[in-house]
């Protein structure tokens, strides 16, 4: 996979992460210490954004 298509992989799940994140309503068990599940799943996937966004980096400046 080339430097650039991991970019776009990375900023394609950083986005959706952060759609799915925010787009949960607020669950009222947040008051008793509990994550909803759709943030907790939107926050793996962002996460998982950020490190394909990292490696893209990476590799785009050892690519030259």
């Amino acid at each position: 996979m080339s430097p650039r298509r991991r970019l776009l992989v990375g900023a394609v799940l950083t986005a959706l992460g952060l759609a799915v994140a925010m787009t949960s309503p607020l669950p009222v068990a947040a008051v008793y210490g509990q994550a909803g599940a759709q943030q907790v799943a939107g926050g793996l996937v962002l996460l998982l954004g950020w490190g394909a966004l990292a490696w893209g980096i990476h590799c785009f400046g050892r690519a030259s």
